[in-house]
């Protein structure tokens, strides 16, 4: 996730260089155009451009609202995830009739639990983060599942079964808890169904060939009416419609390990600090900050 208010040009045009490449080499051949094709005609195309940029606003304007909605959902479910992780841990903590070790056991797990669930989205092998929060045994265990966090919430369940048939556990925080782990597997499904559900990829097919016969026709229609100034003029108006058509890509894949992910290594952490904060631990790992330019991962 982005967090700072200062755009980098750099690594804009660094992300959508192909298309003003594409853009640059049909405003040349534009202004190439200028004394061979007749200027009545250039000034009629600037009617067909202006009706095609208009439509292609409101398309780029409707995907880059789906694409926001679908972001805002992941982050709405690993939000709803921290605050579901904070009331197991408080749940757990007034287990009075349960050892300390089977507390800390338990909200070890579920720290690995964010940690894992962060790399499972985004396709990346288990991390030195959930190593130091799972046994040996657990971890391996885990790792031979095809759906590793889902592998937790069983252990998990187990674990609550276990403590229950040892009376360790009464009936009332039982179903308290278990609802805690219901909780985490629709977090888990939700988020596998944002990965696993892409945008309708014949929309996007259609929006990127719209925009590439708009970057075409945009300098040719200017220069009827603009001359060798339409070079700048289109070059800014064709950057515009580059760049929105650019986030809404990139924002529409929420766990792609990119900058403009949710930020799940940051709320991953923040779930490991408060659980080990409820367990009285203070070596504490230290937050995650931004990197870069501002870049929250």
């Amino acid at each position: 996730m982005i967090v700072t208010n200062r755009i980098s040009l750099r690594k804009l045009v660094g992300f959508t260089w192909p298309q003003l490449l594409i853009l640059l080499v049909f405003t040349v051949l534009a202004c190439s155009a200028i004394r061979l094709v007749p200027q009545e005609l250039l000034k009629a195309l600037s009617f067909a451009t202006g009706f095609l940029g208009t439509a292609l606003a409101f398309l780029i304007g409707f995907r880059n609202n789906t694409a926001y909605g679908r972001w805002w959902e992941a982050h709405k479910v690993w939000s709803a995830l921290k605050y579901e992780t904070r009331n197991f841990g408080l749940l757990v903590q007034s287990l009075s009739q349960a050892d300390v070790t089977t507390q800390r056991q338990l909200l070890h797990r579920q720290a690995a639990f964010a940690w894992r669930l962060n790399r499972f989205l985004r396709r990346l092998p288990a991390g030195a983060e959930e190593a130091g929060l799972l046994g040996k045994e657990e971890a391996t265990q885990i790792e031979t599942r095809q759906n590793p966090p889902l592998a937790i919430l069983d252990l998990q369940n187990q674990t609550l079964r276990q403590l229950a048939a040892d009376g360790q556990l009464d009936s009332y925080r039982l179903v308290q808890l278990t609802e805690r782990l219901t909780r985490f597997n629709e977090a888990l499904g939700s988020c596998e169904r944002l990965k696993k559900t892409p945008f309708p990829m014949q929309y996007t097919w259609f929006m990127r060939y719209t925009l590439v016969v708009f970057l075409f026709l945009l300098p040719i229609s200017l220069a009827g009416h603009l001359g060798y100034w339409s070079l700048p003029f289109s070059l800014i108006i064709g950057c515009a419609y580059i760049m929105l058509e650019y986030v809404g890509r990139y924002i529409e894949t929420p766990f792609e390990n990119q900058v403009n992910d949710v930020p799940m290594d940051y709320l991953s952490r923040t779930v490991e600090i408060d659980l080990r904060e409820l367990l009285g631990e203070t070596e504490l790992p230290p937050p995650v900050k931004p990197r870069g330019l501002g870049y929250l991962y």
